[in-house]
């Protein structure tokens, strides 16, 4: 529990931390994001219809979310032991969040009409591409750290705040036109919202190395990220060879 300082009085025995705000922010980002092609899809009508591959996968992330949330509340809470009693499951749907994930994201440039659409499926792939390769880096850190629960936590809060940039895109097309405006203002909200999140002090006040590294990482793979939207040849031909799709 952070300082009264850092933290929102919400009932007697309640209090809501900094992270608890942003951490939520991420979790409504999400869920926006994902309203009209998933969750409220009846009511908008948005997008291409429900596939059972679309369908497992939206099933598959709302699990993985709850156990996240059901984790962050426990450790957070200082459960500790319910929070590791749950972590086996959240590592497998973790690992199926991102299978579906790539699977989906090439499936849909694979069905693609290359007479009307060009190379642009192509780039656009690699933005869920590298970005799902970011939120692996930080799972692995999270696995690796676990006995070390001051970077663990970081890990656990930079995979999950970049986990959300493509919703958190979807999000923003409901105020700005879909473009390179889109694409980087969600990496950059996913930046802002872990940096808003992180503890940047350990106890003795310094900056924390776990945030440095985290952030140095997430800073250097957000720079291929923007490499491989620039339509770069070498990357097309992986995205070709993966999906079928012409170059």
């Amino acid at each position: 529990m952070s300082e009264a300082v850092d933290s929102f009085p919400i009932a007697s025995k309640i209090r809501l931390t900094k992270q608890d705000l942003f951490v939520g922010l991420g979790v409504l980002l999400l869920l926006v994001g994902f309203a009209p092609t998933f969750y409220l899809k009846p009511i908008f009508g948005a997008g291409r219809p429900l596939t059972l591959l679309v369908l497992a996968h939206g099933a598959t992330t709302t699990a993985w979310l709850a156990v996240f949330v059901f984790q962050y509340v426990g450790a957070s809470r200082g459960a500790l032991t319910r929070h590791r009693t749950v972590g086996v499951i959240g590592a497998i749907l973790f690992g199926l969040v991102i299978a579906l994930s790539i699977v989906t994201a090439v499936a849909r440039v694979a069905s693609a009409d290359s007479h009307t659409a060009g190379i642009v499926p192509l780039i656009g792939l690699a933005y869920p591409f590298w970005v799902l390769a970011e939120v692996v880096i930080f799972g692995m850190g999270a696995f690796a750290t676990i006995r070390r629960p001051d970077w663990h936590r970081q890990f656990q809060l930079a995979s999950f705040f970049t986990f959300i940039a493509p919703a958190t895109a979807r999000a923003l097309r409901f105020v700005i036109p879909a473009g390179s405006a889109v694409t980087y203002g969600s990496l950059l909200i996913s930046l802002l919202l872990y940096a808003g999140a992180a503890s940047f002090k350990n106890q003795s006040g310094n900056l924390s190395r776990a945030s440095l590294v985290v952030v140095g990482v997430q800073l250097l793979t957000a720079l291929v990220l923007f490499a491989s939207l620039s339509g770069a040849y070498p990357w097309l031909w992986v995205a070709s060879i993966l999906t079928g799709y012409p170059l």
